[in-house]
């Protein structure tokens, strides 16, 4: 007998979200895909994490169904694996699914188990979006390729943007790009102060968007970054963006979460906010409580007719846009939108620039 067998490999993106958290819904809805889809139920087994995430695995006659969720995220990861070239079912069961989960995105792989097996491409990294498509690289060289304590970091040599460098699979920079992104980020606070004594930039461990600030001599620019090794990678690998910016005399390296740095009140004429507008993807968070919250803290460390620039979304993301404009006038005044051609994202990018509020 030959060992033939479909694996569909599934991730649910920005799905309803109560559902993900509901154990026995969840059950609910996996029966009732087996069912209708006309596969047969052997057992059922699963596990409701505390305090977050429900894992499911039934075992069906034709093999396996596994789900695990990331309510914190709406995500959904899930794997169908049935003997054989496959059938219609396993479409069905997947569409079934996804009317009860009820994903914005979906993205599938399908793998032909057995002897040989092809999946993995070696020569190509692919950076995840939230939009309806995806954008993938070739990595002329790989540079880098490791776990840091906080997340995947990848570095490559790209024959058309130069070194890129990837965090979690999802694209940070390229040198071809140093420009368009940093001038983007520091340019509407040059615009708007006559004076800048000093900057804080929350993240941007590749050191382009703190180049970019020394290029205007501020009396001190600190760059706050949570991932030591992500700085030293820069260094080694990125000297085309990061250039000498961390050798600065200028320059106030702070390794810490900005959260932790922005509770201590300092005065910054700027604060340029270089981190993601989606921390429920990382970490176990309310997405709006958050970004509350590091605003507030943002407003507290910026001086009078202080500026806030940041980095928001893609152009495709109405959700988080649609958020910010609701959000930034709690704390910010003189709110300016930005949009951005970005070649190696191969899309626009929307960026923001504000007054603080007088308090």
């Amino acid at each position: 007998m030959k060992p033939l067998g479909r694996q569909l490999i599934a991730e649910f993106i920005y799905c309803s979200q109560g559902i993900l958290n509901d154990r026995k819904a969840l059950e609910q809805a996996l029966k009732q895909g087996i069912r209708e889809s006309g596969l047969s139920l052997v057992n059922m087994t699963g596990k409701k994490f505390n305090p977050l995430g429900v894992t499911l695995i039934a075992v069906i006659s034709e093999s396996h169904i596994a789900i695990h969720t990331y309510p914190e995220a709406r995500h959904a990861s899930i794997d169908i694996f049935t003997c054989g070239s496959g059938s219609k079912a396993v479409e069905t069961l997947l569409n079934i699914l996804k009317g009860r989960l009820k994903p914005k995105t979906v993205r599938v792989l399908e793998v032909h188990r057995g002897n040989p097996i092809e999946v993995k491409q070696k020569e190509w990294i692919t950076s995840f979006s939230g939009a309806g498509f995806e954008v993938k690289y070739h990595i002329d060289k790989l540079l880098l390729s490791k776990r840091t304590k906080y997340q995947q970091l990848d570095i490559i040599d790209n024959s058309s943007f130069g070194r890129m460098m990837f965090l979690d699979k999802d694209l940070q920079i390229a040198e071809s790009d140093i420009e368009a992104y940093d001038s983007a980020m520091v340019l509407p606070v040059i615009e708007r102060r006559n004076k800048l004594d000093s900057v804080a930039i929350l993240g941007g461990g590749d050191g382009g968007v703190l180049r970019e600030v020394l290029k205007y001599k501020p009396k001190s620019a600190y760059l706050v970054e949570i991932d030591k090794e992500v700085i030293e990678a820069a260094k080694k690998y990125m000297p085309g963006v990061c250039k000498k910016a961390f050798a600065n005399r200028r320059t106030n390296v702070v390794i810490d979460d900005a959260s932790r740095f922005l509770d201590e009140k300092h005065g910054f004429d700027a604060i340029i906010y270089d981190l993601t507008m989606h921390p429920e993807a990382i970490m176990n968070v309310n997405r709006t409580a958050f970004l509350n919250q590091i605003f507030s803290r943002v407003k507290n460390n910026l001086h009078k007719n202080g500026v806030v620039s940041m980095q928001c979304c893609a152009e495709f993301d109405t959700e988080t846009l649609k958020l910010l404009k609701k959000m930034l006038p709690k704390y910010f005044k003189n709110i300016v939108f930005r949009t951005s051609f970005i070649p190696s994202f191969c899309e626009n990018w929307i960026f923001a620039s504000a007054v603080v509020k007088s308090r």
